[in-house]
């Protein structure tokens, strides 16, 4: 009983910010709060190496929107780059191999042999429960060597930007309207264009530089409502025609498309930037886009090919 007040306690005390000062705060800034008390808690247990789990609701089940926020959540503290934030794909499939269900002390012994194969020091879940004011979660680090918490923090996150999509009402369908002759499509513009019922991407031009391609692009919300978009760092990638993958690393796009996403309200327009990292014998003059997206559209993808480099500062391919 003593052991499980002092638990409690420590628990109690370790909650870094209390809700009341997130009043006002916007959605970025409340995810910073919450991603430095999960920063803060794991450099006092002196762990580097996170392992997110989806978060739950308060009956602990998963949801839509709690693996949303677990990733967000894992996304913003390995871009802050103070701690080392595992691929929950791979958490999952070796949970899954370990037949770890549930992180619960019977499970102990195999949760220690996953935590070991991921080189986890820590796992981290959380529950998210919708409140008038906004949606609170709750996040916990758990010790794989016992599968108890050693620390906690607690946020309160508005329910704008882009979890605008998980509260907003259905709306009432809308009358069809009878077109009597088919719409032309309009011309692609730039290099290569995508279109779904979201949201227009445009690729505007492709700089080659010594191992790198700038890929300048344009996203345009198509929809009624605010949209983000947020894409795979590392399965979103470029190929050229020599067949050489390039790909993203988090140094080149801290505030890219696949780390921080992009928000858009109906009808706005905004400029990105992709940079690709990669080697070829042969300079390439053309590459294949792999987009995959998280939002809005989960785990959604499409490839736009045929893109040519518009520059390039790499020095000529000479035959001998």
């Amino acid at each position: 009983m003593i052991g499980l007040l002092v638990l409690l306690v420590g628990l109690a005390t370790s909650f870094s910010h209390p809700t009341s000062s997130w009043a006002g705060a916007s959605y970025e800034e409340s995810l910073k709060q919450l991603a430095e008390g999960v920063t803060e808690g794991a450099a006092k247990a002196k762990k580097q190496r996170l392992a997110f789990l989806d978060f739950t609701d308060s009956s602990g089940q998963p949801t839509p929107l709690g693996q949303f926020l677990a990733e967000e959540l894992g996304t913003q503290i390995m871009v802050a780059g103070e701690l080392t934030v595992v691929d929950r794909t791979l958490t999952y499939s070796t949970l899954k191999k370990m037949q770890v269900d549930h992180l619960e002390p019977a499970q102990a012994k195999a949760v220690r042999r996953a935590a070991k194969a991921i080189r986890a020091d820590l796992f981290v879940r959380g529950v998210a429960i919708e409140m008038p004011e906004g949606v609170q979660v709750t996040v916990r680090l758990i010790n794989p060597s016992n599968v108890q918490p050693i620390g906690a923090t607690r946020g309160l996150l508005p329910k704008a930007g882009p979890l605008n999509a998980f509260f907003k009402k259905e709306e009432s369908p809308q009358p069809i309207v009878k077109v009597e002759s088919p719409t032309e499509v309009p011309p692609q513009v730039g290099l290569g264009t995508h279109r779904n019922e979201y949201y227009e991407m445009v690729v505007k031009s492709i700089e080659l530089q010594t191992g790198r391609a700038k890929v300048d692009l344009t996203v345009e919300n198509l929809s009624q409502r605010d949209v983000k978009l947020l894409c795979h760092l590392q399965e979103t990638l470029l190929k050229d025609e020599h067949g050489t993958a390039w790909h993203q690393s988090i140094e080149d796009n801290r505030e890219g498309l696949c780390t921080r996403g992009v928000e858009l309200s109906p009808r706005r327009k905004e400029r990105a930037i992709l940079t690709f990292t990669g080697s070829s014998e042969a300079a390439p003059t053309q590459f294949t886009l792999y987009f995959r997206e998280k939002l809005p559209r989960r785990d959604a993808s499409f490839i736009m090919d045929g893109l040519k480099v518009t520059s390039s500062s790499e020095p000529a391919q000479t035959t001998p």
